[in-house]
Order: structure tokens, then C-alpha cells, then sequence
């Protein structure tokens, strides 16, 4: 688990959860490799519609990678015309609002705000129409509107207003969603590193075992090309290193909004601290923050905050987004390899769609029409990169 600003603030009994670890079974229906967000929904896709023997395997931790490094932005006004069509933004915030109902997590319904520079006003109301149409709300914020939503923020210019938009703590969520799975029978299997996928059985090998399962669900973020390469497809994603601080915990509505800045973004989690960042650092696997990407984050905070900028930041850490050439997840079968299939790439939209992923996911290795709009996401787009390594 890293330590992230998530882990600091867990209880106790989350904590130990989020850490316990289960045998690896040597037979069982679905296997997920991954047990982040991504991994665990689509476990709970898989088991609420009948599944009834799933593993998840990982590595480390339960969220221990990239959903453990998030922001745990809910962002579905805000990234309506980013992702493949505005009904996924919409189907997607229906589902976490409902998991929100289910499993504690924390959810901060803050609004968000986008600055916009000045001289860009024009581009900003061009957006917010857009925005509209695909049926949510924005509004542009300018002056004493602008003041009264945030009032700690300088900001010249004006800034387009999402007041549905809002975040999570993802690692409580995580821990409702794994303690729902252990209870209806599904294994956490942590501390295993897969070696291999063996797609006639189909079987997973980790360093301690084997399991053959009767399909296999890669959800591994930025690793799955690994995995899936040794299946002769390697869809091209790669990792992108995310770089957030926080500060101890403050007075409640310190800031009442998620602001994106030119760089950056921040916001107030629901237990207090501040936090901040939201670097895209193309390093492949290297793990350490780099200091002038710190200083950049604290010197945009400063600019906008300047009454916020003597606070101390005295949790960093980083994490791996898995980002994918088209800007669109892959979710579905691997191509040509029957009982293998994939949920990976969601780049900086994972927490967000991680409940529709799941969805998907299981809809399809169930053998259930697509749902449309999701055909974007199909793994076959990239049918070429077999081969690629």
C-alpha cells in the first residue's frame, strides 16, 4: 500500500482489511488479475450476477497501485465530452452513486472548478454549451460569482463551474467493495505476482501456484501489457506517473471546490487535509517524485492560494496512471484468445469509471450484448499491436 494521503487516513480495521489475504485456490471460475478499483469492481460485477467462485490476485495490496495514488475524482460534468459519449458519463455517475449508498466512502459533493485564463472567456462558454447539450450542468463564473464560490482563490479570469462533479476517498470504497466480496465467497489473493497466463486452460501462474480458472480478467493498469504480451497481443499502454501532496487536516470547506489550475488540480478531503497536483511525468516504472515537479505544484498552489501558501505539505507520493494512445480504456476480450479478458487504460478516469468498467466487463465475458456506447473500449480496435512488445 502506498502511503498516500488515502492510507494515512484509513481506519484501522480498513487498513488490516485492505491487507488481509486469502489462499489461492488451485480451480475457480473467474480469475482478475488486479485489486484495484478496476479488478474489484468488475469482481463485483462478475459475483452479483451468479458467478459464484472468483479469485483476485495482486501483487501487493488491495489498491495498492494506481487507484491507491488517485485524486479519487468523481468527475462526470467535468470529463462529459472526453470520454466515448456522454451517456458512459452519465451511466457512470449513476453507478458510483449508488455505490456511494452501499459502502462508505467519504464522498465530498464540492463542485469543481475549471480556470480558464483570461482573454479565453469566449472558449469557455463554447464549452459550457456543449456541456449542456450533453446534459449536465456548467456555468462560467466570473468576479464576485467566482469570489463567493471560492473564496480563497485569486484568479483573474474566469473559470466554468461543475457543481455536481466531486471526489471519494478511494481506499474506503475499496475496502466496503472487498469486504462485500469476502463475505459472498470471493478469494483476495495478495502477495502474488503472476508470471504467467496460460490461455488454453485458461490458467494463471503466480510465484506460488496455479490456478485454472475458466476465464481470466487482466486488470493490471499500466502492467497489463506485460501480461498480455506473452498472449501475443500487447495493447499500447504505458505508464504515466501522477505526482500529489497534502497537507495535515484543516477547517472544514478550507476549500469548498476542486479547482484545476493551468497545471494542476486541488481539493479538501472530507477529513481535512488539502491536497493537490495531477502531474502527467512520461518516466515508464521510475518510482521516485522528481523536487522541481513538487516546487512547480507548490508554486502554482501559492499563486492561487496565497493566504493557503505557508501551509506544510508534509505528505508526497506517486503513482502510475495507465494511459492509453487513444485516451479510451480497453475493456472486453483479448483478441483471438477465447476465456481471456481485459479492463485496463483508463488513464486519469480510472475511479470514475471503474464501477462501469465492471459493468461491461461482465456483461461480455458473460456472454450479454454490448452495451453500445462502450464499443469504443473494445480491445479489437487494437487488433494490430499483436506481436508489438
Amino acid at each position: 500500500m502506498r502511503d498516500a494521503i488515502w492510507s494515512r487516513t484509513l481506519p484501522r480495521a480498513t487498513r488490516d482489511a485492505l491487507l488481509a489475504s486469502d489462499p489461492l485456490p488451485s480451480r475457480t471460475d473467474v480469475v482478475v488479475v488486479g485489486a484495484g478499483l478496476v479488478g474489484l469492481c468488475a469482481a463485483l460485477s462478475l459475483r452479483r450476477r451468479g458467478i459464484r467462485r472468483i479469485a483476485v490476485v495482486d501483487r501487493t495490496s488491495v489498491c495498492g497501485e494506481a487507484s491507491g495514488a488517485s485524486a479519487g475524482g468523481l468527475w462526470p460534468g467535468h470529463e462529459c465530452l472526453t470520454v466515448a459519449s456522454p451517456d458512459i458519463a452519465r451511466r457512470a455517475r449513476d453507478l458510483h452513486a449508488a455505490l456511494c449508498a452501499e459502502f462508505p466512502c467519504d464522498y465530498v459533493a464540492s463542485g469543481l472548478l475549471e480556470l480558464v485564463a483570461e482573454g479565453q472567456e469566449t472558449a469557455g462558454l463554447d464549452r459550457v454549451d456543449r456541456i449542456r447539450r450533453a446534459g449536465f450542468a456548467a456555468r462560467v463564473l466570473t468576479g464576485d460569482d467566482l469570489r463567493d464560490c471560492e473564496p480563497l482563490l485569486r484568479h483573474a479570469g474566469a473559470a466554468i463551474h461543475f457543481p455536481d462533479d466531486g471526489s471519494i476517498h478511494p481506499l474506503k470504497l475499496a475496502g466496503g467493495i472487498a469486504e462485500w466480496l469476502r463475505r459472498h465467497g470471493v478469494r483476495i489473493c495478495l502477495g502474488e505476482e503472476v508470471l504467467r497466463i496460460t490461455p488454453e486452460l485458461p490458467a494463471v501462474e503466480t510465484a506460488h501456484g496455479r490456478t485454472v480458472a475458466g476465464s481470466v480478467v487482466i486488470a493490471a493498469g499500466a502492467w497489463t501489457p506485460l501480461l498480455t504480451r506473452t498472449l501475443g497481443w500487447t495493447p499500447p499502454i504505458r505508464p504515466i506517473r501522477g505526482t500529489l501532496l497534502a497537507t495535515g487536516g484543516q477547517p472544514e470547506r478550507t476549500l469548498r471546490s476542486i479547482v484545476i489550475g493551468s497545471r494542476y488540480y486541488y481539493w479538501q478531503l472530507a477529513c481535512g487535509p488539502l491536497a493537490g497536483g495531477g502531474s502527467e511525468e512520461d518516466v515508464g516504472f521510475l518510482e521516485h517524485g522528481c523536487d522541481a515537479v513538487e516546487r512547480d505544484i507548490l508554486s502554482e498552489w501559492k499563486s492561487l492560494f496565497p493566504s493557503l501558501g505557508g501551509l506544510p505539505f508534509n505528505c508526497r507520493w506517486s503513482g502510475f496512471r495507465p494511459f492509453c494512445e487513444d485516451m479510451h480504456p480497453v475493456i472486453g476480450r483479448v483478441p483471438d484468445r477465447d476465456g481471456v479478458f481485459v479492463s485496463a487504460g483508463h488513464f486519469r478516469k480510472g475511479i470514475m469509471l471503474a464501477p462501469l468498467s465492471g459493468e461491461v466487463l461482465a456483461d461480455e465475458l458473460l456472454g450479454r450484448r454490448r452495451w453500445e456506447p462502450a464499443r469504443a473500449y473494445r480491445p479489437g480496435r487494437f487488433a494490430s499491436a499483436a506481436g508489438v512488445v
